[in-house]
């Protein structure tokens, strides 16, 4: 099997698109120092563990004054505005209101495996709008899925968004995902 990889322009939309002037030398070197060198070559891509510890040290560093989970949450909620920098995001993110939640949430699958080569995702519907999503990886804490899912969500015009997650095992995790 291959090594886990989170893609290089998934690393780049994170670290540098979202972050853009948060991206300060001081977090740069805590970065290099957990393996992400931003100003190396990062070829195809990073490993899953690199991005997971990559994830932690931003977290740290940019939401001192919040909880781990918190800090990555607003993480993933970046990775979705760091999306909309890129043209072919903002065209992208720019249909998500005309698609909806629905159709949005059934096409995560296909997004994610666009980001990396491991991650395995279900999505069971309860009703409409009461969705169970899984994850087979969380890269540390649910937070920064939970994120990218709420940003997502309310782009595409989920009102009243509930994202909670349950079933963590520090791998996997699943979410409830209801809105009105």
């Amino acid at each position: 099997m291959a090594e886990e990889t989170v893609y290089r322009h998934a690393v780049e939309g994170l670290f540098i698109r979202s972050l853009g002037a948060r991206l300060t030398p001081e977090l740069k070197l805590k970065l290099k120092e957990a393996g992400l060198d931003l100003d190396g070559k990062l070829d195809r891509g990073v490993p899953r563990l690199v991005f997971a510890k990559a994830l932690k040290v931003a977290s740290k560093h940019l939401y001192p004054n919040l909880d781990e989970t918190e800090g990555f949450r607003q993480l993933g909620i970046g990775m979705i505005k760091g999306i909309e920098l890129t043209l072919i995001g903002k065209a992208l993110t720019a249909m998500w209101p005309l698609f909806g939640p629905e159709r949005v949430l059934s096409r995560m699958q296909e997004s994610f495996a666009t980001v990396n080569n491991y991650l395995k995702t279900g999505l069971t519907t309860h009703a409409k709008n009461h969705h169970v999503v899984t994850m087979s990886q969380c890269n540390g804490n649910p937070g920064y899925t939970r994120g990218i899912i709420e940003a997502g969500l309310t782009k595409a015009g989920a009102k009243n968004l509930r994202v909670e997650p349950f079933d963590w095992d520090g791998n996997a995790c699943s979410f409830r995902v209801q809105w009105d």
